[in-house]
């Protein structure tokens, strides 16, 4: 049945993408500011060229993983012609002690298809009750509203070559503190996490449905900033330990920066790639992931936080309780492959065996076995997850439970503008 409803959307959202767009890229840039009790947009200005590498089939997005949705709109029509979602830092920052008392800017900017004539977009907001609220409305004119060119300033490579960028789900690596004297370094890590992405489940499968570039981006100095151990490093685009004041949480804030180096070539997400030996990185839907170079788990991170970035995946494990607030009673979740079972029904309960009780005991007649097993979402009682152990919960490369995969495996059909059977 969901199946059959996943097909029924991307038919229906299926627009005409020569009618409204040309093939280029319209990026907006905005500030995201706010608190915890309070936020707002803020334009900064809009970039412009390229190519337009997303799928051109379903402009729609199917699914809302994320938090923040971006709405497109014919200006005289009102016919909706593009929407994606997308999860953010300051989502994470605002449920902080420090949000409580002081107010912060975050960078975000969204990609969409060059439009041919006037547009309107909309940016809701969706708290976790799953309530949104229009909170931005802007016009762009493609004859008179300005816009900064894209720059050509970085050298890019082709390092997974699947198919056209318009059929494939694109893929960009952008280094962060690498110096020009660690180009040999750099160019093996690209190598070596190339080989990450290809050799796991379910990329391994789909070589054709995605592409790998990255960016030749060199920092002034090596080494990535790590503020709890007093070491400050001069990089490309700035990622830093302890973001939000979490020590291993590894995170790009110049967001505009970032974009600015990735517009040499095209993609639909980036993983930032840093230069450090510690353990640590992160991932956030359809905005960014990043991963260490030099931790011994570096493969299994890499595909972790894409899981996130990609997927829209949430983290299965428990964190002691820290997670409390962010799965509210009485609200099924967005994220696919956690419930808290009041509509376990949309999610992944047409995959089980009727025998399977729910929730699922954790004994050894059920290892290896689709169920829903307590304790997910950073918190020990009250959501559950598909699989025992899956790579969106232990530290275990390769080992996407069939939720995650078949999430993943919707993904690619999305972007290689094919129905999901």
């Amino acid at each position: 049945m969901i199946a059959l409803a996943w097909i029924a959307v991307m038919s229906v959202q299926a627009q005409d993408f020569d009618r409204y767009f040309e093939n280029k890229t319209l990026r907006i840039n905005y500030l995201h500011t706010g608190d915890a009790q309070s936020e707002k947009f803020t334009l900064k200005e809009y970039h412009a060229g390229g190519v337009w590498s997303g799928t051109r089939a379903f402009l729609m997005e199917p699914n809302r993983y994320g938090d923040i949705l971006i709405e497109v709109f014919d200006s005289i029509s009102g016919v909706p012609v593009f929407s994606r979602s997308y999860d953010c830092l300051f989502n994470e920052y605002r449920a902080t002690e420090e949000a409580k008392t002081i107010t912060r800017d975050f960078q975000e900017c969204i990609n969409i298809p060059f439009p041919k004539q006037t547009i309107k977009y909309t940016i809701t907001c969706f708290n976790r009750l799953g309530v949104g609220t229009v909170l931005f409305a802007g016009y762009f004119n493609p004859k008179s509203t300005p816009t900064v060119p894209f720059s050509d300033d970085y050298t890019t490579v082709t390092l997974h070559q699947g198919g056209a960028p318009e059929k494939c789900l694109d893929i960009l690596f952008v280094p962060d503190g690498y110096s020009k004297a660690d180009a040999e370094l750099l160019d093996k890590d690209l190598k070596d996490f190339t080989s990450y992405v290809l050799d796991c489940s379910p990329y391994k499968e789909n070589k054709n449905r995605f592409n790998i570039h990255a960016v030749k981006c060199y920092s002034q100095e090596s080494g990535i900033t790590d503020p709890n151990k007093g070491i400050r490093r001069n990089t490309a685009i700035g990622c830093s330990y302890n973001t939000i004041n979490t020590d291993r949480y590894l995170m790009c804030e110049n967001v505009w920066l970032l974009y600015d180096v990735s517009d040499d070539t095209p993609f639909d997400v980036i993983v930032i790639l840093c230069n450090s030996k510690k353990y640590g990185g992160g991932g956030i839907f359809n905005f960014y992931a990043t991963v260490c170079n030099g931790a011994p788990e570096a493969n299994f991170v890499v595909v972790h936080e894409m899981g996130h970035l990609i997927g829209g995946l949430a983290d299965e494990y428990d964190a002691n309780g820290s997670g409390e607030d962010y799965f509210p009673a009485g609200v099924e979740p967005k994220e696919p492959n956690v419930t808290t079972l009041v509509d376990f029904g949309s999610k992944w309960k047409f995959m089980m065996d009727p025998k399977t009780p729910i929730p699922t005991p954790e004994t050894p007649e059920y290892n290896g076995k689709l169920g829903v097993y307590e304790g997910a979402g950073y918190v020990g009682e009250g959501v559950y997850r598909p699989w025992l152990d899956c790579s969106m919960k232990d530290i275990i490369y390769d080992n996407f439970c069939p939720v995650c995969t078949k999430v993943l495996i919707e993904i690619f059909d999305y972007y290689s503008n094919r129905e999901s059977k």
